[in-house]
C-alpha cells in the first residue's frame, strides 16, 4: 500500500508540475459559452486579479475554461481598475468525455484542516466534496460559498478542466439514505487495520472503480452506533489505507491519491 500511495503522490505531483510549466493564467468562467471568436466578461474580482495582482495589460493573453467546452486561450482587448474585455482565440485542450465522478464524504473538521483538506482533494482529482455531520464533528456549520473559493482556485492552478461541486453539509443517516445502492462507498476503518482490505487492493482486485465513494470520518472517527449502521448496508465497502492510523485530512488525501493512481 505504501508503494502505491508514494506511486501515486508521484504522478500526481509531475502531472501538477507538467500543467505548471507554461505559467499561464487560468481563469474559471462558468455559465459562459467558450467559442472562438466570442466575448467574455470577468467578474470584478477576476478583474482586479489580473490588473492589480497579476499585473496583465491589454494584449496579454489568459487561458480560461467553463468545465463544458475545454480550455481556451483569451486575449485581453480592455483593461483597467473599471473594466475588463476578452476575445476568444484558441482551443488549448478539449473537454474529455464525461466519467463516473468520484465523490469524496468526510467528517466536518476545525480550524485550518478543512480548508487545506478542500484544496489538496481539488488537485487530487475529487470531482464532489460532501461534508457530513457525525456524532463525533466538532463543528456543524460551515462557509460553504468560501469553500467553493478555493476549490475554484485550486482548480485554476492545478491545470484542471472541471471545479468540484461542494455541497451543503449532511448529517450522515441523509447521506446513507440517499446514496445509489448500485454504487460502493468506500468506508476509511481505522478498527482493524490488519483484517480490513486495503483500499489499493480493492481497486487492483477491480471491485472497486474510479467512480466509487469514500466516506472518512471526523477527528475521533465514527462513533460505534455510526460503524454499526455502516456495517449494516450491502453498498458500504470497509477499506483500510495501511498500518497507521492517519489523521482525518490525511486519510482524505491518501484515498484520493491511491483512486488517483488508479484512473
Amino acid at each position: 500500500m505504501k508503494a502505491a500511495l508514494q506511486r501515486s503522490l508521484c504522478v500526481a505531483a509531475a502531472a501538477s508540475v507538467a500543467m505548471a510549466a507554461p505559467n499561464r493564467i487560468r481563469l474559471y468562467v462558468p455559465s459562459q459559452p467558450l467559442v472562438a471568436g466570442g466575448q467574455l466578461a470577468l467578474s470584478d474580482a477576476q478583474r482586479h486579479h489580473l490588473y492589480s495582482v497579476m499585473r496583465q495589460r491589454e494584449g496579454g493573453s489568459v487561458a480560461v475554461f467553463n468545465g463544458v467546452d475545454g480550455e481556451w486561450e483569451a486575449q485581453i482587448d480592455v483593461l483597467s481598475k473599471r473594466a475588463c474585455h476578452l476575445s476568444i482565440r484558441t482551443l488549448l485542450r478539449p473537454q474529455p468525455a464525461v466519467k463516473r465522478s468520484t465523490v469524496l464524504l468526510f467528517g466536518v473538521l476545525k480550524g485550518a484542516r478543512l480548508p487545506t483538506l478542500i484544496e489538496k482533494a481539488v488537485e487530487l482529482g475529487a470531482d464532489e466534496l460532501q461534508p457530513v455531520l457525525t456524532q463525533h464533528c466538532a463543528v456543524r456549520s460551515l462557509n460553504v460559498e468560501r469553500l467553493g473559493a478555493i476549490a475554484v482556485e485550486a482548480s485554476e492552478q492545478s491545470g484542471r478542466l472541471t471545479v468540484p461541486c461542494v455541497r451543503e453539509p449532511q448529517p450522515l443517516q441523509a447521506v446513507l439514505d440517499g446514496w445509489d445502492a448500485l454504487r460502493p462507498l468506500c468506508v476509511c476503518d481505522e478498527r482493524r487495520l490488519d483484517d480490513t482490505p486495503t483500499l489499493s487492493a480493492r481497486l487492483a482486485d477491480g471491485s472497486l472503480d474510479a467512480g466509487a465513494g469514500v466516506l472518512i470520518g471526523p477527528e475521533g472517527g465514527f462513533s460505534a452506533e455510526e460503524f454499526e449502521t455502516l456495517e449494516t448496508l450491502p453498498f458500504v465497502r470497509p477499506v483500510s489505507l495501511g498500518a497507521n492510523i492517519l489523521r482525518a485530512e490525511t486519510a482524505a488525501l491518501a484515498a484520493m491519491a491511491i483512486i488517483g493512481c488508479g484512473r
